[in-house]
């Protein structure tokens, strides 16, 4: 991108920053009351039936890396609201800047949409959980960049989604046929290693599901290496997937806005 470019960019990061913040205190209430109902109960109350230890904290990483998919279904609605309604996306194509920097931007801010509404959800674990969660084994070097993927993977993935449904009408099934499935066999309530032990056919399988990685890396980085995927395979696996998705998106989004 030209200069130009760059400071349409960062002149829109500011306009919808603006707005998000006008909205930011209700719906980091939400996420953070949500929080604090699933850590009391996996990590204070299920254990009381027979939960394994060290449960509690499993799930509250996973927690904190997953809220952001719960997001996408929101800012895809949002999306094909506007492109089926007022088209106000049609006056951003029109501004000196590429198609395709255009829904790279939109899907890098929803990005930092889900980054500022769980960000603060790590301390508020270790505050919950007080000695049930040790922050020993936490790696910042590698928290940080995956982290930071994972939500760069939300937003490209509902950019994906918003080029994939054709209006409001399809939207119903998003949830159900893709958001549930890929949350449910994304190693969220177990790991990969404890379905591998099960039956390794189904582990593999697993492999296909971008949240695998999310779940796997970040635990890694919060609890170490020992029962995870690799890292490094999570953590590039998921720009795989970011690129894939991109690839995938803009030309769709391009051929229905009709963008030259």
């Amino acid at each position: 991108m030209n200069k130009t470019a760059i400071s349409v960019f960062s002149q829109l990061l500011r306009r919808d920053l603006f707005v998000l913040m006008r909205g930011y205190p209700g719906k980091l209430f939400d996420i953070i009351f949500v929080f604090f109902t699933t850590v009391v109960i996996f990590g204070y109350i299920l254990p009381f039936q027979g939960m394994k230890e060290g449960f509690g904290p499993f799930i509250t990483i996973g927690s904190i890396a997953s809220f952001g998919l719960f997001e996408v279904v929101e800012k895809v609605a949002a999306m094909l609201n506007d492109i089926e309604g007022d088209k106000t996306i049609l006056q951003t194509l029109i501004m000196p800047i590429q198609s395709w920097a255009v829904f790279c931007y939109i899907a890098i801010f929803w990005a930092l949409t889900s980054t500022l509404l769980t960000i603060f959800l790590f301390p508020l674990g270790k505050l919950f959980l007080w000695n049930l969660f040790s922050l020993g084994n936490i790696s910042y070097l590698r928290l940080i960049p995956i982290y930071f993927t994972i939500n760069i993977f939300y937003g490209f993935f509902a950019l994906w989604l918003t080029s994939v449904f054709r209006g409001m009408d399809s939207l119903s099934s998003l949830y159900f046929r893709v958001i549930n499935p890929i949350w449910m066999f994304g190693a969220y309530f177990y790991s990969w290693q404890a379905l591998y032990d099960m039956n390794p056919a189904i582990s593999y399988a697993t492999l296909i599901n971008p949240m695998v990685y999310a779940m796997e890396g970040i635990r890694v980085a919060t609890f170490g290496q020992e029962g995870y995927l690799p890292y490094w395979v999570c953590l590039v696996a998921l720009w795989g997937f970011i690129l894939l998705c991109a690839l995938l998106a803009i030309p769709r989004l391009k051929k229905r806005l009709d963008c030259v």
